[in-house]
């Protein structure tokens, strides 16, 4: 299996703005309830008569907690819109590789001399190690179609269970439906 460590970055990303998200809520509740209160006679009092003053303006431009965070966020998607471009380029260059190995093997199964691709149905049998011997069923194949010589592109394998054993209604041991291997495509010459 193939590992996109951008992709895993990507979705951890938004796992971690979520906590980062709830950690900044839960701090905010925190200050707002810890904020220094004054005591009245602090707190200047207004005569009816007096019209209220213009609070100051804010001199010193510090950015509010919406912001804060509206600032956070833009920089969260800026991040993660970067990380997509990054695996989408990386899938790209993945595919392109894909498809250049798939046209460097095709010409080089092209440029063998009297070469085809042929469709057979060749039973591999158990070499002396225990392991199907697919290439000596990928040659024989190729003898058969009238070529000197083979090798196997595909194979397919199926369980052969005789019809006693599937009419019984219970799942048979491998011993009862022993794996055959077959050799499918090969390339002749």
């Amino acid at each position: 299996m193939i590992s996109h460590p951008e992709i895993l970055e990507a979705c951890s990303f938004a796992t971690i703005a979520r906590a980062v998200v709830a950690a900044c809520a839960l701090c905010l509740a925190a200050t707002a309830s810890a904020q220094d209160l004054r005591p009245p006679g602090d707190i200047p009092s207004q005569q009816p008569s007096e019209p209220a003053a213009n609070p100051p303006p804010n001199s010193g431009s510090t950015p509010g907690f919406v912001d804060t965070i509206g600032h956070w966020l833009n920089e969260g998607t800026t991040r993660f819109k970067s990380d997509l471009q990054g695996a989408q380029a990386t899938f790209d260059q993945l595919g392109k590789e894909t498809r250049d190995a798939a046209k460097d093997a095709t010409d080089a199964v092209v440029g063998l001399p009297n070469a085809r691709i042929v469709t057979v149905r060749e039973r591999c049998a158990v070499a002396q190690n225990g392991a199907p011997d697919c290439q000596a069923a990928a040659a024989a194949a190729c003898r058969g179609k009238g070529f000197q010589t083979g090798k196997s592109l595909d194979t397919q394998s199926e369980h052969k269970c005789p019809a006693q054993v599937l009419l019984k209604g219970r799942a048979p041991s491998d011993a009862e439906c022993p794996t055959e291997i077959f050799v499918t495509r090969a390339v002749c010459q």
